[in-house]
């Protein structure tokens, strides 16, 4: 499977949209492109300023600036077609003594963007207030540093200091300009005051490493003087953290709540100092900075303008013995929420409670309020509940949806909403279809602001311990509890009609790093993995990759989960590339969520988005202690049922391209070569030919009637050309006939069952091939269904994902062979048993499929070639001795023939035995014996 996605990540003070997404495989060479997306060039605004900016502590012997107008409405052309990050373009740096200098003319109506590029990459984006926009203004910058300084002696100086080493003695500083500088130039006391002794000071032009003789890393944090000059406090760096054991067992971070009182905990080890800054009213708590705001963007977390109006501030204590801080509030009285003001990394950060359970709209400050409060508790809400009744995940049937998408179904213009897409229509398709589970694409917390209704997947996550608020119909206060109750509201409906619901997780990463997530800000660089030179490892694809190899971010992500069963009742999680999670850890995972229910649904994508860090990653299913396991998606079987996703456009058993050595492993639960289920589980392995990534199995279809050409296209398996306006009915009589097939191939062999849904009758994407977010793909322009708050004249994206429900009347007979497989799956354990089954090929493009189980068999005749085959198995049944003839010879298979009405999706099986003798191309035959 291909998970292709746009991730919406806003680096602070930008209001620029950088993709995060272009292409994945299952095969761990997901390629992405970063696109820095549209911008104009300053040079090609007005010109009527001119500036001065001076870099220092650049490296190499060369700099480039890329800098841009940043207008109000947020729309800029930025002219980077040919940038290669190496600075082969852009305005050029002349290099002085000490620095690298640069002067030209900017428009001063209107704030300015710039970027710097050296021989080891980009910066971020920095943005220049149009009110500094003087003429001949000196701007001053310390390379790879947001902050803006007045003068080159202000660049220098000690800017940050942290503990190295688990006895304390050995501290690494950035200080800059100060090379020269001795032991006589640092002064080091710890927390007591007491002043510490320094052994030896090895500095360079950017930063200097203490050895001490007499360190005590119990004693920290430490206070770091350069003589008459800067001080700055040293704590622990994130290395040390889980070496040092600093880790909490307990289940109360965040607010616990007893009667008037409260208690509040973060566990944030590496901080100096941690207040809390409480808040009576969602009016006061603060916001992002007026540029952000404009982009409808999430901004970073040292954004002053996230301070608020607070009601009050107190300092909390910390337990070094375990790197948590604590407060506690007798009286909550007026105060309504809250959020951490955290001096780490000599930078103080506003930060919302990662712990959290309730939250103001975008997570810009936690709910001082119980989850299980009135306000946030739907009528009848009661213990965890599920509705499954199988013993295994081969009785499951997994339905695969997206919010807006479904939403949109019933409700035409709906921008997503929990409310809208549990309608009545809705639940009542997926009972009459005859899933046991929904699998919802993420509704947890993503950043994508409320304010920004542009489509969006949810891959990119922000708060793993809330909903979406863009779900969400809130009141005039945006009281928290709405969003909690209402996404009650839709899982409880969906109990109550028998299905059990699945949720989309994306722990392998966050939408952003550093001030743009709230786990960096928290406890930076614990929460991810990282290079020896302190960079971030992109094994997801998207800038980063969660360190689950991390004590307490295992323990974040199983608590995480434990909160999505018992507070909401989700039955079962799928993980998006839970290739970069440990197989060790996916296992624990599952443990953990079996005690709570034995019958929960663990499963996910068996590969990661790039290279990753993860050391054995579950790259494949993984047998829990007790019960199923983790299960894995089977990427195999789907290339032998409809062809590959990458390395051009592929066909598979369905378009001819006889497949059968796939096929028949897919067929029985076996692997394929990439191995995704070796535990002996059949129904570890899921079973599919079409999810949210790529094209749908119709559009697939559609351009594989063209297939000769369409191999030309494009190698990379982006299909170029315009989407077809009309397809003959001979053709769709066709793709009718391949989808019944796949259909088939799914839910008649031993491994779990998954589509997507639409597929039952046949949903178009309109050749768009990953429709995650507007862009050029299939040959059409796709567009946002918001440019700047109006809309545009043009193909909105939300044509491309809604749910058309009058599919299912045009393309009855599709849907209604869906659910007549579906309800013969369910009625007997033939299709579920798994180890007894049996296949082979009885020609290219045919196969022979025996499902048994102790007390049933079936027998089921494939043919997905373009000729109808016969059957020349001959069946001899009575005494062959001379002169008698009460035998019987015939030619074919033998059983009672079981059929599936396309007008009703009634299963029929004959009280009768007859023979088969032909099977028709690109169909299949059921047999029961």
């Amino acid at each position: 499977m291909k998970k292709i996605f746009k991730i919406f990540s806003i680096l602070a003070l930008t209001s620029l949209l950088f993709s995060c997404a272009n292409g994945l495989d299952e095969r761990n060479d997901r390629v992405y492109e970063k696109s820095a997306g549209s911008r104009t060039l300053v040079e090609e605004s007005a010109q009527n300023t001119t500036i001065n900016v001076h870099v220092l502590y650049a490296p190499g012997d060369s700099l480039v600036a890329w800098s841009w107008a940043k207008y109000s409405s947020g729309d800029a052309n930025y002219k980077c077609d040919k940038w290669d990050n190496k600075g082969t373009e852009g305005l050029i740096f002349t290099k002085g003594e000490n620095q690298f200098d640069l002067t030209y003319k900017v428009d001063n109506t209107v704030d300015l963007g710039i970027l710097f590029v050296s021989s080891e990459g980009q910066t971020d984006d920095i943005i220049i207030s149009k009110a500094e926009l003087t003429e001949g203004k000196h701007f001053y910058f310390i390379y790879g540093q947001k902050d803006i300084y007045d003068s080159a002696t202000e660049c220098k100086g000690l800017k940050n200091a942290s503990i190295v080493s688990k006895d304390g003695n050995t501290l690494n500083l950035v200080v800059f300009g100060c090379k020269s500088a001795t032991k006589d130039s640092f002064t080091v006391t710890d927390k007591t005051g007491a002043e510490l002794t320094i052994a030896s000071v090895n500095a360079t032009d950017t930063s200097a490493k203490i050895t001490l003789t007499d360190g005590d890393v119990s004693k920290r944090p430490y206070s770091v003087t350069l003589k008459d000059s800067d001080t700055v406090s040293a704590n622990i760096s994130s290395d040390l953290i889980d070496e040092l054991e600093l880790k909490y067992t307990g289940d109360d971070l965040g607010v616990k709540i007893s009667g008037s009182s409260a208690t509040f905990k973060v566990w944030a080890p590496s901080a100096s100092k941690v207040s809390i800054l409480f808040y009576d009213s969602v009016s006061d708590i603060g916001t992002y900075k007026a540029l952000t705001v404009a982009a409808k963007a999430n901004g970073g977390t040292d954004e002053v303008e996230l301070l608020g109006e607070p009601s009050g501030t107190e300092e909390m204590t910390a337990d070094t013995k375990t790197g948590v801080w604590s407060y506690e509030l007798s009286s909550i009285g007026s105060k309504k929420y809250y959020k951490y003001q955290i001096e780490v990394d000599g930078k103080t950060l506003y930060v919302c409670d990662i712990n959290a359970k309730v939250c103001a709209p975008d997570s810009i400050a936690a709910q001082i309020v119980d989850i299980n409060d009135s306000s946030a508790t739907p009528s009848g809400w009661g213990e965890y509940e599920n509705p499954f009744k199988g013993s295994t995940y081969n009785d499951a049937v997994i339905y695969e949806m997206h919010i807006r998408d479904w939403s949109r179904a019933t409700e035409k213009d709906s921008t997503g909403k929990f409310k809208d897409f549990a309608s009545d229509e809705v639940i009542a398709h997926l009972k009459d279809l005859g899933v046991t589970h929904v699998q919802i694409l993420p509704m947890f917390d993503y950043a994508q602001v409320n304010a920004d209704e542009n489509y969006n997947w949810g891959y990119n996550p922000y708060h793993y311990n809330v909903p979406e608020g863009r779900y969400v119909d809130y009141s005039s206060d945006k009281d928290g509890t709405a969003a909690v109750k209402q996404l009650r509201e839709m899982i409880q409906k969906l109990h109550d009609n028998g299905i059990s619901v699945i949720m989309d997780v994306v722990y392998n990463h966050t939408s952003g790093t550093t001030t743009g997530s709230l786990y960096d800000s928290t406890v930076p660089g614990y929460f991810y993995r990282l290079n020896a030179d302190g960079s971030y490892i992109n094994g997801s694809g998207c800038g980063n990759e969660v360190a689950t190899n991390h004590s307490m971010v295992k323990k974040y992500v199983i608590d995480s989960l434990k909160h999505w069963m018992n507070d909401y009742h989700i039955n079962g999680f799928r993980f998006d590339l839970m290739g970069c999670l440990e197989s060790e850890t996916m296992k624990e995972i599952y443990d953990e969520l079996y005690k709570i229910d034995p019958k929960v649904m663990v499963y996910g994508e068996p590969w990661t988005g790039g290279t990753s860090g993860v050391v054995d990653g579950a790259s494949a299913a993984v047998s829990g202690s007790s019960g199923n396991g983790v299960g894995a998606f089977d990427d195999d079987f789907r290339d032998a049922i409809k062809g590959a996703e990458f390395g051009g456009f592929n066909i598979g058993q369905i378009q001819s391209a006889n497949s059968d050595s796939g096929i028949v492993k897919g067929l029985i639960g076996e692997s394929g070569s990439n191995n995704r289920n070796s535990t002996g589980f059949t129904g570890l392995a899921l079973h599919y030919a079409e999810c949210h990534d790529n094209f749908t199995l119709y559009d697939k279809l559609v351009y594989s009637l063209d297939i000769t050409n369409t191999k030309k296209l494009d190698s990379t398996g982006n299909v170029a050309k315009s989407w077809p306006a009309s397809v003959s009915e001979e053709q769709i009589d066709l793709i009718k006939k391949q989808n019944k097939l796949a259909a088939a191939y799914i839910f008649l062999s031993q491994g779990t069952p998954f589509i997507n849904g639409g597929q039952e009758f046949m949903r178009t994407k309109k050749g768009d091939p990953d429709s995650y977010a507007p862009d050029t793909k299939g040959g059409i322009k796709w567009t946002s269904r918001y440019n700047g708050g109006t809309y545009v004249d043009a193909t909105d994206i939300d044509d491309v994902n809604s749910i058309d429900l009058s599919f299912k009347t045009k393309y009855a007979d599709v849907y209604n062979t869906y659910k007549g497989l579906i309800s013969l799956r369910k009625s007997s354990t033939a299709f579920t048993a798994g180890t007894s089954s049996t296949a082979k090929t009885l020609s290219k493009g045919v196969t022979l499929y025996n499902a048994k189980s102790d007390s049933e068999e079936y027998e089921v005749i494939f043919n997905a070639s373009e000729n109808d085959y016969v059957l020349t198995d001959v069946s001899i049944e009575g005494n062959l001795g001379l002169g008698i003839k009460d035998y019987e010879v015939s030619f074919g298979r033998k059983g009672k023939r079981v059929t599936i009405s396309e007008e009703t999706g009634e299963v029929t099986t004959a009280s009768e035995e007859s023979v088969v003798s032909t099977v028709p191309a690109k169909s299949f035959v059921i047999l029961k014996k």
